[in-house]
């Protein structure tokens, strides 16, 4: 089942290495990587299409936001420029609950996973640099 985003267009199902209970579509409108989640038992219809598509219409604005989040968050980290975030992805859930994954982090420790900010509606309610916890970064003792 494809699903169509106002503005957007239609993102069609992602079948391959989806794991049982989840439901993904994707599209790269532009340059910029489009995905859709759904965790059973929530369903397509749970989606909020036309909330998605104002996100969408106001992704500059809000790629900004999340770059100036991701900027005070690691700002004393060794190594981080912000000049050095790049490659934003957008993934959106049922509700209004989303985040903005920069793919490409140029900093120790930001660079395997990159940088995810998790939004409500417009709000940055989270910063996370998916760095797994029990693998030591190495930059610590630096």
């Amino acid at each position: 089942m494809t699903i169509t985003i106002p503005g957007v267009g239609d993102l069609p199902p992602v079948v391959d290495h989806v794991p049982a209970g989840l439901s993904c579509w994707s599209t790269v409108d532009g340059e910029t990587p489009i995905s859709v989640i759904v965790e059973a038992p929530a369903t397509a219809d749970d989606l909020d299409l036309p909330f998605i598509a104002g996100v969408l219409a106001a992704r500059d604005r809000l790629e900004a936001t999340a770059r100036a989040a991701v900027e005070d968050a690691f700002r004393d980290r060794p190594g981080f420029s912000p000049d050095g975030v790049a490659h934003p992805e957008f993934t959106f859930h049922p509700g209004r609950d989303w985040l903005i994954r920069f793919a490409d982090v140029t900093a120790p420790g930001l660079d395997e996973l990159g940088v995810m900010v998790v939004f409500r509606g417009e709000e940055v309610v989270g910063v996370d640099d998916l760095a797994d916890p029990e693998e030591p970064r190495g930059h610590e003792d630096e």
